[in-house]
């Protein structure tokens, strides 16, 4: 499959999750990332918006702009703008770089914490979808959680390397921000999306080579279920934390029996 058809196709399942949680009894899974996620994205955002104040005064005190001459000197036109404006619009930049670091941080976080769970309704949906049945061991839990915390931070110091990466190439060229912010948008459901299928290549006794080489192979729906995860995480009043996380997961689960189906899976 092309990119937009597994892209398309991942976006369905997700919304196929609305009626196989309510009809098999997995609404439960619904309530269980709301709390913690709502009390880490809280922390976090207040914490990183406090740094990006302090650095932005902090660059303030250290060009110290009141000093340059009124008039006379190559920067005095500018005095106006460096004294008025500049420590606003660096206050805000830093905030837009720390509320990504900070989203992408909170994200994982929560991922990591809730992955015994997600790991759970991945297997849930398997079950109640083609009757496979995966007998409980606590060592397999265990084994579980280890892996879904590797991949979890490898996605995440590899989401933090482009996201530099983006910043950095934006704060030399400015007007490629029209290229960078799509772009990191993007890499973001990626990697949303291969957190999301890596429930299912650990129950299928796939090791991380084999996982990531099927998530490159099948890019586009690991795009799609970033996609669906991350707008509804932009929906208010709880509802996104609600459904977000799972959707993506039975989503994920979905997609990736059908691969599985057709013997395409690596």
């Amino acid at each position: 499959m092309n990119f937009f058809t597994e892209f398309f196709k991942a976006i369905g399942n997700c919304f196929k999750g609305f009626s196989l949680l309510f009809e098999k009894g997995l609404w439960p899974y619904l309530f269980y990332s709301v709390g913690l996620w709502l009390l880490m994205w809280i922390g976090s955002i207040w914490v990183f918006a406090e740094i990006a104040s302090q650095l932005a005064n902090y660059l303030n005190q250290q060009l110290n702009f009141e000093e340059i001459p009124d008039s006379g000197a190559i920067l005095s036109f500018t005095k106006p703008f460096l004294t008025g404006y500049f420590s606003f619009i660096m206050t805000w930049v830093f905030k837009i770089i720390f509320w990504f670091l900070s989203s992408t941080f909170t994200k994982y976080l929560v991922l990591i914490a809730l992955s015994p769970l997600f790991a759970l309704l991945s297997e849930s949906v398997e079950e109640k979808t083609n009757g496979k049945n995966y007998p409980f061991t606590f060592p397999q839990l265990i084994k579980d959680i280890g892996r879904g915390i590797v991949i979890s931070l490898r996605n995440m110091f590899l989401e933090y390397f482009f996201i530099i990466t983006g910043f950095t190439i934006t704060l030399l060229f400015p007007p490629l921000v029209i290229v960078t912010g799509p772009l990191l948008m993007i890499i973001s459901w990626y990697f949303i999306g291969f957190t999301m299928l890596d429930y299912n290549f650990e129950r299928h006794k796939m090791t991380i080579s084999e996982s990531v080489k099927f998530t490159r192979k099948n890019i586009g729906l690991a795009c799609g279920i970033g996609l669906v995860y991350t707008v509804f995480m932009w929906l208010p009043f709880f509802i996104g934390l609600m459904f977000g996380p799972a959707l993506a997961v039975v989503g994920a689960t979905i997609s990736f029996l059908e691969l599985k189906q057709k013997e395409t899976v690596i």
